[in-house]
């Protein structure tokens, strides 16, 4: 199976941690689509989403993640697993214009919340790990541009600026 990745799952090393056959193909583009930040979150916060989109020049970008069919419900269990996210088929392309049949994210109605901004450390986070993955510069800045709210929980969000290295 492949999974598109464009946020946290980008890591692919701690991917792979909880799915252990998890090898990163590439960095790849989904047309059509829009990167945001509108999935609610339980912290009162919004978290990274796609959206698809009538234009073909809108893009999202990320990480083409291989791994083993047998592990996909070591990161996903709709039975169990209520986080307001879904596994939807994609087709993106990689930097020679392969196609690629993939699955991403994508948060259900029901979870978007136009109204909230991610925090601050989760804002940086993603775009840590979006230019550790290697993505475009210019992409990489069109999310350092997106608005995000200062975590008011200042122990966590000194934990996890922490854990960026900021």
């Amino acid at each position: 199976m492949i999974l598109f990745a464009y946020a946290g799952n980008m890591d692919v090393h701690k991917f792979s941690e909880i799915v252990p056959s998890a090898k990163k193909i590439g960095i790849a583009r989904l047309p059509s689509y829009s990167f945001t930040f509108n999935k609610t979150a339980e912290d009162q916060s919004s978290k990274a989403n796609i959206t698809p989109t009538a234009s073909p020049d809108d893009v999202v970008w990320g990480v083409l993640i291989e791994f083993d069919a047998k592990e996909r419900s070591n990161f996903y269990n709709p039975e169990t697993w209520g986080s307001g996210l879904k596994l939807e088929p994609v087709i993106c392309f990689d930097a020679g214009d392969q196609v690629y049949h993939a699955e991403a994210f994508v948060a259900e109605p029901h979870a978007i919340n136009t109204h909230l901004l991610p925090y601050d450390w989760y804002h940086k986070k993603i775009q840590v790990i979006a230019q550790q993955a290697g993505l475009p510069v210019a992409y990489v800045n069109k999310i350092s541009l997106m608005a995000f709210k200062t975590d008011p929980d200042e122990k966590r969000r000194t934990k996890r600026l922490k854990k960026l290295g900021k």
